[in-house]
């Protein structure tokens, strides 16, 4: 019979040493033979079950049933495309059950779920733009913008009666010029004036003074607001773009493709000066984009993921 050592097992069954160690130790592995402190395992060995998570399934369903559509949330409004939230929050709940065993406070399991989904966030963008996203640029400078930071009330905007088409197309349009932010501005614009974390949250999650989420916070609303300000004529009746010239626009696949690469221009390079009527109506539309639900075979799908971990 052919033997491995217990490094190559590790190598091979994706596993500490030690762990392979503790297995053999409770003969855990078929015909493993001992000398002196080497364990020798069969080359055809199979990878024993790991019984410290599999009993703990049911406990998964539990933590899907509560924070399935609110991790799937967040990936939507960072992502921007249903498509791409249900792989991201997929991973986020796989990656946060593989090193469950390591979160010492079950009470921060939220918090947690929160970062994890931003870092796969950023990985995601990093594998489709190759390259550098965690650039914040003059930390001084942005510290600096947390002063012009304008704290605006919320209000309800008399709107005009719209059909359930026109409102998708209008959601799908802001959350679309979302996406056309930087990637540090998107991810706190996001988490703060979408998902509705605070922002001391958002610094914990971003690893950057509060002041500096300040900073990012006041350049993405102002990035937005001077877009929306000469564009969108549920703003202004006079602007151009109105939601069905956008439905329009959308069938144009290419056109829309090449509109969707172009990021926000700078609001500085605009002239654009804050406007505090823009602002409220801009953050009224943003929190009224509805949650949305993950489909069931999504999980399903996450479900039978984990349990393929310990087989």
């Amino acid at each position: 019979m052919d033997y491995i050592s217990v490094k190559e097992a590790s190598v091979k069954w994706k596993i500490s040493e030690r762990r392979i160690q503790k297995l053999c130790e409770e003969n855990r592995i078929s015909d493993v033979e001992r000398f002196g402190r080497i364990w020798l395992i069969p080359k055809n060995a199979k990878k024993p079950a790991d019984k410290r998570y599999k009993n703990q399934i049911p406990a998964l369903e539990s933590v899907l049933e509560q924070y399935g559509s609110y991790v799937y949330n967040l990936a939507l409004k960072l992502s921007g495309k249903p498509e791409k939230a249900e792989d991201l929050a997929q991973e986020t709940f796989i990656k946060a059950w593989k090193h469950l065993v390591n979160l010492k406070e079950p009470a921060a399991l939220k918090k947690w779920l929160h970062v994890i989904c931003v870092n796969e966030f950023k990985m995601m963008v990093r594998k489709e733009t190759r390259e550098n996203i965690d650039y914040i640029g003059n930390m001084e400078a942005l510290e600096n913008d947390s002063d012009l930071l304008t704290d605006v009330q919320q209000i309800v905007v008399d709107e005009i009666q719209m059909s359930e088409e026109i409102v998708k197309l209008r959601n799908g349009c802001f959350l679309a010029m979302s996406r056309k932010l930087s990637l540090n501005q998107r991810i706190t614009f996001s988490l703060i004036d979408m998902f509705g974390l605070s922002i001391s949250e958002v610094a914990d999650i971003l690893d950057i003074t509060p002041k500096a989420v300040k900073g990012l916070l006041y350049r993405a609303r102002m990035n937005l607001d001077a877009f929306f300000e000469g564009h969108c004529n549920i703003l202004d009746i006079k602007n151009p773009c109105s939601c069905e010239a956008w439905n329009k626009f959308y069938r144009t696949r290419e056109g829309l493709q090449k509109a969707m690469e172009a990021k926000l221009p700078d609001y500085k390079e605009k002239g654009y000066l804050f406007d505090l009527q823009v602002r409220e109506k801009i953050a009224y539309f943003y929190r009224q984009m509805p949650e949305q639900q993950p489909p069931q075979e999504w999980y399903q799908n996450v479900i039978a993921l984990v349990e393929d971990l310990y087989k």
